[in-house]
């Protein structure tokens, strides 16, 4: 491959899938998880208390689930100012963190099948729905650390494989060792399938087998200086809190997930990560490439052609064979080795290159004879006017390709008709061919047009549909918050929040958003005549269940008697005043789904009917 082209890979990548991760990072409110851990955040930064993050919603309780390295990261960057301490800046690190591992997967393709099949497995990865938009790359949950672990790990191990000299072997058995670090210290025993998967291929494949055998050394001070770097906080905690840690981080998030549940919601049949990732590679028109590259792969590595791929196979195979074992069940355990299928869909199109390149003209050279031979009419084509038309429109093929590529599907209309309707690249990339050919000069566009017959085969309206994704603002909880405190500040009213919610719908966002707004009057028991007084009386913005405020605004409506003499006794209240407020509408609101924020008298400008809509700061 010419050296320019080579050095244009990576920015391709880079331009392409790593920078837009970052696109409208902060335009969502965070979600569950996301919660739980930027509270963690908040709580080092506002306690100095590093070693030992708070656990949602407790502000004091000791969060021991996992290890706090992600949380560090995070924290730290804030501190030292290298991010702002809002949604974006918690979010950054695990853009990042997605970026870099694309690169890596990139890298690996490389290695495997050449740069087309690393380009290809990143834009599969990209457009994966989920890894992108759930509990993925772009939230503060734990997935975009260990993702880059996996991809660092094995990216690492296979360039160690191939390395010559000790010194470069030595260094990435150490990038191995920090990235299962990063891995482990991030969530925990979910990384542990990364030296699982290398110490199998290690004893299966004999070239690995040797190579291992003679670096033992090298990977023993590897392997104890991820010791060195683990230990520390596991033997705070443990003087700390004693075999609580354990009952909570091994107990109660690892034994129990794999055996029973944690959460109900969570229990799923055994094929679940297949039939899920299944759909989406159909949504996306990417299941043909993973099943033809994967049978590449599995050739390959059959006939000892290519201990490579055998590791990639490995890499999606133990691990999910094993966490498909277990009883609960969350798509994002399995992003760590989407990798490996990506990987096995970049083969597909790596292969039509590599097949394709080099013979692509001389056969349509020798078509071309033939058909001289066996058709002399043909020789019509050679005419200089007859050549002249067929290039041309083959020039114009070319074009509808290329542009079909961006702009997916093109159609040219005329007085309201549609004359050309092209949805993809391919059929006109062959009749560029196929033209060209006729004409003898086969050559002139089969440099353009093997190129877009191999990007036709990869799920670009998926890709545009991703894009079309990143920049959506969705941030209710925010905008509300910051408009009631701003009102508050404002208008002198009383600072806080009436709260007036289950806990099991008090959800980790709504008590990361609203925590600000103090004090809180916490309610545990649904009271009437507390709402009534903070909607009608006092005017104070209340958080309330959705089920519980319809009931009690359907009384209130119907003017049921004996509604209104208990909230005039509990309330030191006049009845006639309960009265006159039966017909007033229902106070303004935000709904968070089985949730709602009241937002009564002059609140009623953060609702997104109210004068005074928030924008997004």
């Amino acid at each position: 491959m010419h050296q320019g082209l080579s050095r244009l890979w990576p920015a391709l990548i880079l331009a392409l899938f790593c920078l837009p991760l970052f696109v409208g990072l902060g335009r969502t409110d965070l979600e569950n998880d996301e919660a739980i851990y930027s509270f963690a955040v908040d709580r080092i930064l506002e306690t100095g208390d590093w070693l030992t993050p708070k656990s949602s919603p407790d502000e004091e309780a000791a969060f021991l689930e996992k290890p706090p390295l992600k949380m560090w990261i995070v924290a730290g960057a804030i501190r030292l100012g290298l991010a702002p301490h809002d949604e974006f800046g918690l979010r950054f690190w695990d853009a990042l963190f997605g970026g870099a591992a694309f690169l890596y997967v990139f890298a690996i393709g490389s290695l495997l099948a050449g740069p087309v099949c690393g380009a290809a497995a990143v834009l599969l990865l990209f457009v994966h729905d989920g890894l992108l938009f759930e509990h993925g790359l772009r939230s503060n949950n734990m997935e975009g650390a260990l993702f880059l672990g996996y991809c660092g790990g094995i990216y690492h191990y296979l360039a160690w494989s191939r390395s010559v000299e000790s010194a470069r072997r030595s260094r990435h058995a150490l990038g191995v060792a920090l990235y299962f670090v990063l891995g482990f210290m991030t969530k925990f025993v979910a990384a542990i399938f990364l030296p699982l998967v290398l110490a199998t291929a290690s004893v299966a494949i004999r070239e690995y087998r040797t190579r291992a055998f003679g670096d033992r050394r090298i990977w023993l001070k590897s392997g104890t200086l991820a010791g060195i770097l683990i230990a520390p906080w596991f033997i705070y905690e443990q003087y700390r809190f004693g075999s609580e840690l354990w009952r909570i981080i091994l107990g109660a998030h690892v034994y129990t997930r794999f055996t029973t549940y944690v959460d109900p919601q969570h229990l799923h049949p055994w094929d679940f990560y297949f039939s899920t990732m299944s759909a989406d590679l159909q949504r996306t028109g990417g299941a043909w490439l993973v099943l033809a590259g994967a049978a590449l792969l599995a050739i390959r590595a059959a006939r000892g052609h290519s201990p490579e791929a055998a590791v990639i196979l490995l890499w999606f195979a133990l691990p999910v064979g094993v966490i498909s074992l277990g009883t609960s069940k969350l798509y994002h355990y399995a992003y760590p080795f989407l990798p490996a299928i990506a990987l096995a869909a970049g083969c597909a199109p790596a292969f039509v290159w590599a097949t394709l390149g080099p013979r692509l003209v001389p056969v349509l050279g020798a078509i071309h004879r033939r058909l001289r031979e066996s058709a002399p009419w043909t020789a019509v084509t050679e005419r200089p006017p007859v050549r002249l038309v067929l290039l041309s429109v083959s020039g114009v093929a070319l074009i509808l390709a290329a542009v079909t590529l961006i702009y997916s599907p093109v159609r040219i209309r005329w007085t309201g008709a549609t004359l050309v309707r092209v949805s993809s690249s391919f059929r006109p990339a062959v009749a560029a061919l196929v033209l060209a050919t006729l004409a003898g000069r086969p050559q002139r566009v089969s440099a353009v047009a093997l190129p877009l017959l191999v990007v036709s085969m990869l799920p670009l309206d998926a890709y545009r549909a991703t894009l079309g994704r990143l920049p959506i603002e969705k941030h209710p909880m925010r905008s509300a918050r910051d408009c009631v405190a701003r009102v508050q500040r404002a208008g002198g009213r009383e600072p806080g929040l009436y709260v007036n919610v289950p806990d099991d719908l008090m959800g980790h966002p709504l008590n990361y958003y609203f925590r600000r707004i103090r004090p809180w009057e916490r309610i545990n028991s649904p009271s009437k005549a507390g709402l009534y007084r903070r909607l009608y009386v006092e005017q104070q913005p209340v958080l309330v269940g959705e089920p519980w405020y319809q009931e009690f605004m359907r009384r209130l409506r119907s003017r049921d008697g004996r509604f209104i003499d208990e909230l005039a006794r509990a309330g030191g209240l006049d009845p006639a005043a309960i009265r006159a407020h039966a017909d007033d509408a229902s106070p303004p609101l935000v709904s968070f789904s089985d949730v709602l924020l009241l937002l009564p008298g002059p609140y009623a400008v953060c609702s997104p009917e109210g004068a005074g809509r928030v924008a997004a700061p």
